[in-house]
């Protein structure tokens, strides 16, 4: 048996907040700021064997800045992985409040900078398709310039066409089907509508809820049916829906420990994907 704990992996989507803004709201019982610290997240990498991480913004700016602008954001997001010595990545912010025209001229002024290696897109936070217009000028930007973009999708299940849903990212696909595109989350329960699509797909928040609901033989399977060469390994850390951000890495580890993979497969997706997957930039 593969011992996942030991394997030197990448987590390719986790969320840390800057000092200040933690500072401002300590005083509130909240999963990001409560175990958000830079300076706590490099100790558990040295306590799971997790070489790098990504850090991936919101899609609102109050979250990770103090004057609630995509600039700051930028600025903290990019001092973070400074200060980790090259231990954390970031992926670039946007507003969707602001001109189509200063988002892009924005993302040229930060993804020249080492720190940042893509573009997140979070539909359910902005409440706005994933396929609609302003994402549209924004893959199209990313397509032209062979820029990785990561996709949140966990959509409602009830919905398929959910702003997340897979229904509406093979319609952005249709259209740019060279896309460098990361999906988050297997797309939630909607996971079925992704299978032989063109992307990488992490297992952040997702893998032990598909766990609680089918069991590790089933859960085994629909990872296997995504593909292990498209699979890459996240946690979302510090959220989750079932688990608290103390239980997410030893949980993660236990559960995947039960599954079949072969070592070479592990150290695919622990590490090797990932890495396939910012190359190029």
């Amino acid at each position: 048996m593969v011992d996942w704990k030991q394997i030197p992996k990448i987590d390719a989507h986790i969320h840390l907040m800057p000092d200040d803004v933690i500072k401002a709201n300590s005083d509130y019982d909240d999963t990001f700021v409560d175990n958000g610290s830079v300076i706590d997240y490099l100790k558990i990498m040295d306590a799971n064997n997790i070489e790098c991480a990504f850090i991936m913004p919101f899609n609102d700016p109050y979250m990770l800045s103090m004057d609630f602008t995509v600039e700051t954001v930028h600025s903290n997001l990019q001092k973070m992985a400074i200060s980790s010595s090259s231990k954390l990545k970031c992926f670039a912010d946007i507003d969707i409040r602001k001109d189509i025209s200063q988002t892009l001229s924005e993302l040229d002024r930060v993804l020249i900078q080492k720190e940042f290696i893509g573009i997140k897109l979070h539909p359910t936070n902005t409440g706005y398709p994933i396929d609609g217009e302003y994402y549209n000028q924004i893959f199209k930007y990313a397509n032209d310039n062979g820029i990785l973009i990561e996709v949140h999708s966990y959509p409602r299940e009830h919905l398929s066409d959910d702003v997340c849903s897979p229904s509406r990212i093979k319609n952005v696909l249709n259209k740019y089907a060279k896309l460098k595109l990361s999906i988050a989350h297997l797309g939630g329960f909607q996971f079925e509508e992704l299978c032989g699509i063109n992307a990488y797909f992490n297992i952040s928040a997702i893998l032990p809820d598909i766990v609680n609901r089918f069991g590790i033989e089933r859960a085994n399977e629909i990872l296997r049916s995504i593909g292990v060469d498209k699979l890459v390994f996240a946690t979302d850390y510090p959220d989750s829906r079932c688990l608290q951000a103390n239980e997410i890495y030893d949980k993660y580890f236990e559960l995947l420990n039960k599954m079949d993979f072969s070592q070479e497969e592990v150290e695919n997706i622990c590490k090797n994907n990932a890495l396939k997957m910012i190359s190029d930039l």
